[in-house]
């Protein structure tokens, strides 16, 4: 009989965790990947490459955002980390990474600007996220202005305060 209530309490918690899961989401962290160009098999084997020991072969970003140069300009495009509803690899944090959606945008943004279709795009992209996972504009941040993070990403020609300004318009 004991065991039996053991069995019930062990389904139960994996029911609970399946419905939390998928609900789990409370940040956006925005980077950029430090290269003129780019596509997912790149992000992939740099990701493999600085970390080794990540038990998932995939980037670590749940989204990425094309600069035409690897990835059509704007395209945005949702990784299997997304689609697998998996936890990131992006930031230093565990819980940043466990409940941090990862978008990061093609491109070096200490050496260049951003095109005006690839800001579009991620403007878009983290209003339609903030609203479908309730997520406030105080838990959307920067890669290098998150708690923990030491890092310029995305980097210092980033549009820091039109991004904020655009994102909480109409919110």
């Amino acid at each position: 009989m004991k065991r039996r209530t053991l069995m019930a309490g062990g389904a139960l918690s994996a029911g609970l965790a399946a419905i939390w899961w998928p609900r789990r989401w409370h940040y956006i962290v925005i980077h950029h990947s430090a290269g003129g160009q780019g596509d997912l098999e790149l992000l992939r084997r740099v990701h493999r490459e600085r970390q080794p020991r990540d038990p998932v072969d995939m980037i670590p970003y749940h989204y990425v955002i094309g600069n035409g140069n690897g990835l059509p300009l704007g395209k945005v495009v949702e990784t299997e980390r997304w689609r697998r509803s998996l936890w990131g690899a992006h930031v230093a944090t565990i819980d940043r990474n466990l409940r941090g959606i990862g978008v990061c945008l093609i491109g070096n943004f200490e050496t260049s600007q951003m095109a005006d279709a690839q800001y579009r795009s991620l403007v878009g992209l983290t209003r339609r996220l903030m609203a479908d996972h309730n997520i406030g504009r105080h838990n959307v941040t920067l890669h290098g202005k998150t708690p923990g993070e030491q890092t310029a990403c995305p980097g210092r020609n980033f549009p820091e305060s039109r991004f904020f300004r655009d994102i909480s318009q109409g919110t």
